[in-house]
């Protein structure tokens, strides 16, 4: 028998013994099962998290409208017109319309999951929402210099241990992004500062204060409260500038397109 004739013909051969095998194996194999994680310590936050508050920043408290934000006036001129816009029906105030980024401190409202997975250096917050993803530095780094900082979309995130609860500061958030979709505004100088521990092995506390002496009257403090996904839960993706229904003209104003619509309608001009 010629040489390569037989190469191939014995590589056919135990290919054919491979997948016998093969099929045997699976067929004795157990169906898979997905296993909920447990945490390994209270400082183990890892996993797939989900917002139980809705996507307002300040949520509703046994049911009742949440208190109006300690707004300074000029912040809250800035608001209110928002507001207006919206009932005249050319809202301007959520930038993520246009595909932006939500930023910090918007990204741990979660209108969608997130998940954190975590080592020695830092945390990583993955965001289903946008694909974004928020890393609070937990190896004892400062912040940059004044003079070296660069505003991004979600700031600059250090933190530390106090016990079990991770406290995390963060700096130089971008202030064209806003806290929610109505537009509720910050400015260019906002502090985020996070409480974030386990509430139990199922349940995850933020605790975030905001100091902004420009926007708010005084600091300003919401708890944000996160359940477990179930154990076969993923993250899927999420692109969007695929199907997205939502363009923004020059004036700022978001419009909507109906699903099924060829053309989006153009918002009225401001007078």
């Amino acid at each position: 028998m010629h040489k390569l004739t037989l190469r191939v013909f014995v590589l056919a051969a135990a290919m054919a013994c491979a997948g016998v095998g093969g099929v045997a194996q699976a067929a004795s194999a157990k169906p898979y099962l997905a296993i909920q994680y447990k945490p390994k310590s209270k400082r183990d936050f890892t996993g797939i998290w989900q917002n139980t508050q809705g996507i307002a920043w300040q949520p509703r408290i046994d049911g009742k409208p949440a208190p109006p934000p300690p707004l300074t006036p000029e912040y809250q001129k800035i608001f209110n017109q928002r507001i207006q816009d919206a009932k005249e029906g050319k809202p301007s105030g959520d930038m993520t319309a246009a595909c932006l980024p939500q930023g910090m401190p918007r990204i741990m409202t979660m209108t969608y999951p997130m998940e954190i997975i975590q080592n020695d250096i830092q945390v990583n917050i993955f965001a289903e929402w946008m694909e974004q993803t928020r890393r609070i530095f937990v190896d004892g780094r400062p912040h940059p210099s004044a003079d070296e900082i660069e505003p991004t979309y979600y700031g600059h995130s250090i933190g530390h241990w106090e016990g079990n609860v991770l406290v995390a500061e963060t700096v130089a958030m971008r202030p064209e992004t806003d806290l929610e979709a109505s537009g509720l505004p910050h400015s260019d100088v906002t502090v985020a500062n996070e409480r974030i521990w386990l509430a139990n092995d199922n349940e995850l506390r933020d605790e975030i204060t905001l100091v902004d002496p420009k926007a708010y009257l005084h600091p300003w403090t919401v708890t944000k409260i996160f359940k477990r996904a179930a154990a076969d839960f993923t993250l899927l993706p999420y692109v969007c500038l695929e199907n997205n229904r939502n363009p923004v003209d020059d004036n700022g104003h978001i419009g909507f397109v109906h699903q099924g619509s060829e053309s989006a309608p153009t918002p009225q001009a401001k007078n």
